[in-house]
């Protein structure tokens, strides 16, 4: 029987040149078929989740797709990147979650695994000489995972209270939460620039707004929790002292854009 084709949710906005390459890469895959889903923000941008969730309900829920890929427009495998992750999430039956290691296009590993989530995500370093074999991290980063379907059906989609970040990171530990394992895979490339997420660069108003909104919910959902003290790479330093103080500067941050939006509406009246 001929295996099912690949589902793959491609999250895009402006940046033609950039998909073009990420499709391209998608039809350089080798012994694999893919069944690609373009989400175009452009005109409503819905951001992030919203995008992925459209995606997985397209392919998730009919029978016709075992895994399907999340892909951002500014990540490009390498030809025998999903072959490898199909093969790794196929070799157990608890793997959730497969991501490849992310590079620069000079080949530095830019993610190889994950560390702290919050506030910013903190990824690890790595070298796939040293480390050939699947390993298990704390969370996978969103810009490319291959996601087992039969897992969206027990533990359902990504949370869209947060719109933008975080989604990936939270998704990850709701699936470890529930028995599911979530691997890097060394043998696995992806180039990935990492100008276009986090809060290194400069962004509108409104999304660094988003994103400190998004960053405080997943705070209030996880930080507090014995469970997240249990998964994360953070553990014991979660006091109730430090998470109050990482709350407090996330909310901080939120009310000082508002009061900036408010002096900017009344000037303009």
């Amino acid at each position: 029987m001929e295996a099912k084709p690949i589902g793959v949710v491609v999250p895009y906005f402006r940046a033609p040149e950039q998909l073009e390459r990420c499709l391209r890469s998608l039809e350089q895959q080798e012994s694999v078929r893919t069944d690609v889903f373009v989400r175009d923000n452009s005109h409503d941008n819905i951001l992030y989740t919203k995008a992925i969730n459209e995606g997985l309900r397209r392919f998730c829920f009919n029978g016709s797709h075992d895994y399907v890929l999340i892909l951002t427009q500014d990540a490009w495998l390498f030809p025998d990147c999903l072959r490898t992750l199909v093969d790794v999430i196929e070799s157990d039956p608890r793997i959730g979650i497969a991501a490849p290691i992310q590079t620069t296009e000079s080949g530095e590993a830019t993610w190889f695994g994950s560390l702290q989530a919050y506030p910013w995500g903190h990824h690890a370093g790595g070298n796939a000489k040293d480390t050939p074999d699947p390993f298990d991290t704390y969370w996978a980063n969103g810009a490319c995972l291959l996601i087992r379907t039969a897992m969206v059906h027990e533990i359902g989609m990504l949370d869209e209270n947060m719109r933008f970040v975080c989604s990936d990171s939270d998704y990850s530990f709701t699936a470890r939460s529930r028995g599911w394992r979530v691997v890097a895979v060394p043998r696995a490339r992806v180039v990935h620039s990492l100008h276009t997420s986090g809060g290194k660069t400069e962004k509108p108003a409104w999304l660094s707004k988003r994103i400190w909104e998004d960053q405080l919910y997943f705070a209030r959902k996880w930080l507090s929790g014995d469970v997240y003290r249990q998964l994360a790479y953070e553990g014991d330093i979660l006091t109730h002292e430090f998470v109050q103080q990482e709350v407090a500067r996330s909310m901080s941050a939120v009310e000082e854009w508002r009061t900036h939006a408010r002096v900017e509406s009344a000037e303009r009246k």
